[in-house]
């Protein structure tokens, strides 16, 4: 997926914008870096981000789960990873295990939320684009499955981006250069004189 700016023919505040877009992207990858297990707040503190990890020794961690980040356009996607009893998967029921994991991801958008705040001064806005998380189980033995739950979140602040598809890019028009230069190519064409390569090459 390509990310394009809408260009309103003014290139200075196209930069500014790209800039100021830039910048937020930039402050949203910092805060996620401090959601890794371990992470400390500036008085040297453990960070409690609302993880089953958080309420374990760091040097006893028998409980895997954590969370990363990725971009695409103007949307965050929000991964929680864990390792996970298949006992505790049925516990609640398929209601409340989605819930689980929900609640799990709004832990992490608010450490990010948080993060985001001591690292760029100010608050930022993630508001989510699907209803609930998207939750994948996979068989890891027949106790413990590991378990993977993403959703994705409009970044605000942005200006006006498009995420663009493969469809969308082949819909825009092409210059008349490019589809000159499209038109020279050989295929379904007559070959030239001087070309001497075999003909089923």
């Amino acid at each position: 997926m390509s990310m394009v700016a809408k260009n309103d023919g003014d290139k200075d505040g196209d930069r500014i914008m790209a800039n100021a877009d830039l910048e937020i992207i930039k402050n949203l990858s910092h805060a996620a870096g401090n959601l890794y297990d371990g992470a400390v707040d500036d008085k040297g503190e453990p960070l409690k981000m609302g993880l089953k990890r958080d309420d374990l020794l760091s040097t006893n961690r028998k409980y895997i789960d954590g969370g990363k980040v990725s971009f695409a356009g103007d949307t965050i996607k929000v991964t929680y990873e864990a390792e996970i009893r298949l006992s505790d998967v049925y516990k609640d029921g398929i209601n409340g295990f989605q819930n689980d994991m929900n609640n799990m991801i709004q832990n992490l958008v608010k450490q990010l939320k948080k993060n985001y705040r001591l690292v760029a001064g100010k608050s930022v806005s993630l508001t989510p684009v699907e209803d609930e998380a998207a939750v994948r189980v996979d068989y890891v033995s027949r106790t413990r499955t590991m378990v993977v739950a993403y959703r994705h979140y409009k970044i605000g602040g942005l200006s006006e981006v498009l995420a663009a598809t493969g469809a969308e890019v082949n819909k825009r028009e092409m210059t008349d250069a490019y589809r000159k230069f499209l038109e020279q190519g050989g295929f379904g064409k007559k070959r030239p004189k001087n070309d001497t390569r075999p003909k089923n090459v």
